[in-house]
């Protein structure tokens, strides 16, 4: 009986004193972070995630008392990252970027180990208008003139991957106007644009800032916006889908994440600094040069964009599948 009580006292004094270890390796909003947070972005490098990841990490010391490392992991567009972020603990000071392309379109060609709800989302970086651009020897100007280019040939397009936001759009769209079509994958959307460039694809999709130049010096030419609304700046005059009674857009965002079951105050935390960022002159002048639509929508939105984004894609899919 005396061994029992002494084991016994043995083991209540082993947890009391373990205790204060646990607690002293918790992550709170206090103390949080305490070391360099890393931010990965799961995308091509030198796309615009990764640059605006880049103009970010400058001011992390600043806002965060700890340097943001930007870190990029490419793979399956973006399935591969994503999936090793899985294995992140609750206030982890490594980050990752997503977006409706990861959760709401690429599970509906490919089955991925991972699901919104496995996620919290702090922020939105930015959103971008998807264009259509054609390469001028064919003469497609609108989807007017699309719809006669494919009465009697297959429309070749070029995508930024076969699960992606771009692809299930353009799909989706010809699938509507009854043109036969066919997508060509490249490994990122500098890649597809320069298919359409070089004249190996008619049309390509792609983000209207990274088309710019290339529409400024008439090597592309635009067709239309995948928008509610036109597009018109200092270098497009596009009609949006809508114009023509289509509704196959949906709304391109890049949404920092954390794992699920993050506390709200880290998240609080999180998302004050990329507002304090975004006020920088510098960063403001990188996020002009870059023809970045800067979107902060905090975490409600951004789980809302996403659910509605997953409805959505799910009846796009359906049309393509006819």
């Amino acid at each position: 009986m005396k061994k029992f009580l002494r084991a016994l006292v043995i083991c209540i004094l082993a947890l009391v004193t373990a205790i204060p270890s646990f607690a002293a390796k918790k992550v709170s909003a206090e103390n949080w972070p305490n070391k360099p947070v890393i931010i990965t972005v799961p995308w091509a490098v030198g796309g615009l995630a990764d640059q605006a990841n880049r103009a970010l990490a400058q001011y992390g010391k600043k806002y965060l008392g700890q340097p943001i490392v930007p870190d990029n992991k490419i793979g399956a567009g973006g399935v591969v990252a994503l999936t090793e972020y899985l294995r992140e603990k609750p206030n982890s000071v490594k980050l990752i970027y997503g977006g409706e392309g990861n959760f709401a379109i690429g599970p509906l060609f490919n089955k991925v180990p991972f699901k919104w709800e496995q996620f919290t989302p702090v922020v939105n970086i930015y959103k971008s208008n998807f264009v259509m651009v054609a390469n001028p020897k064919i003469g497609v100007k609108s989807l007017a003139d699309l719809k006669e280019y494919g009465k009697d040939k297959k429309v070749i397009f070029a995508v930024a991957g076969l699960n992606s936001s771009e692809y299930l759009m353009i799909s989706a769209l010809l699938s509507e106007m009854g043109l036969d079509f066919e997508g060509v994958s490249f490994d990122g959307a500098n890649e597809a644009m320069t298919a359409t460039l070089s004249g190996d694809t008619v049309i390509g999709i792609t983000h209207a800032s990274l088309a710019k130049e290339f529409v400024k010096t008439n090597r592309l030419t635009p067709v239309v916006v995948f928008d509610e609304k036109p597009l018109k700046d200092e270098v497009y005059n596009l009609e949006c889908v809508g114009d023509y009674g289509y509704d196959t857009f949906l709304v391109n965002r890049c949404i920092l994440l954390m794992p699920a079951g993050t506390d709200k105050e880290v998240v609080d935390k999180m998302y004050k600094a990329v507002l304090q960022i975004f006020e920088e002159p510098g960063f403001k002048e990188t996020a002009d040069n870059l023809g970045l639509t800067l979107d902060p929508i905090g975490p409600e939105e951004c789980d809302k964009h996403i659910k509605d984004s997953i409805e959505k894609a799910q009846r796009f899919y359906n049309m393509i599948k006819k």
